[in-house]
């Protein structure tokens, strides 16, 4: 009887070889950093931030970062030097300035309307200002004031020998930087436009604004409304008037319903 072969053959024969059970080993080519290298990291981390600190410290006492000066543009009755104290810079390190607030502080100058301030390293300030233009000139017993066309009181540095003179026959004190009822500088200028010849005024709380005729009579004109039709009416009864040779005390036109005169 023929024996009958077993099927299994070796795996080794047949080139198959069962996996290995032991562990492979890694090699890290990456160096892995020491103790030496991270205080090195940490000493320069330390001197980055004291470089930064004493440049820091440098910087805020240099004398060259302080302001000791201005640049002022714009002015020209209003001085540097003026312009300058107002500011309240003297000294200032120039990372401390505020210019929105030095601008509100120039612009408490009576002369002064509006400012802008720039600033730029080391420490230039730049102050550009728009002044206040005169328009008239006020008299208030023996002193005589600069006023601007919104009624603000300026010292009286412009030349206003051709200007039109008020006089506040209250003889109320004013100061520099007050304002006065801008209405009655917008009558006085709107009458000066229909009497160029005219070339001073009066101003009274009681009457407002009047003026005299070259016949020596008083006419109360009062406040801006309706300038145009009280002079219409002050000339035709002026007219008339001279044609009876009556002499008025004054003449009253404030009120174009029913002018009169005494």
């Amino acid at each position: 009887m023929a024996r009958r072969r077993n099927g299994r053959r070796s795996q080794r024969r047949l080139g198959v070889e069962y996996p290995s059970s032991a562990r492979r080993v890694r090699f890290a080519l990456a160096p892995v950093p020491g103790r030496w290298q991270a205080a090195v990291s940490r000493l320069v981390a330390v001197l980055v931030l004291a470089f930064a600190a004493w440049l820091i410290y440098a910087i805020f006492n240099s004398s060259n970062f302080y302001v000791y000066g201005i640049e002022v543009h714009g002015n020209s009755t209003v001085t540097t030097e003026e312009v300058y104290s107002t500011s309240e810079l003297e000294g200032l390190s120039v990372f401390w300035v505020d210019p929105p607030a030095v601008a509100r502080r120039v612009e408490t100058l009576p002369n002064v309307r509006l400012a802008q301030v720039k600033v730029r390293l080391p420490a230039r300030v730049v102050v550009t200002v728009k002044e206040r233009r005169p328009v008239i000139s006020w008299q208030t017993g023996d002193a005589q004031w600069s006023v601007d066309a919104e009624g603000v009181v300026l010292p009286p540095r412009a030349d206003l020998s051709n200007a039109l003179t008020i006089i506040d026959t209250d003889a109320k004190p004013v100061s520099p930087g007050e304002t006065l009822d801008p209405s009655i500088i917008q009558t006085a200028q709107s009458l000066r436009r229909l009497l160029p010849e005219l070339p001073v005024m009066n101003y009274s709380r009681t009457t407002g604004i009047s003026f005299t005729t070259g016949e020596g009579w008083p006419v109360y004109l009062g406040d801006g409304h309706h300038m145009d039709a009280k002079l219409t009416i002050l000339v035709n009864l002026r007219k008339d008037l001279m044609a009876r040779g009556v002499t008025p005390e004054f003449i009253d036109v404030r009120f174009i319903e029913r002018p009169f005169y005494k």
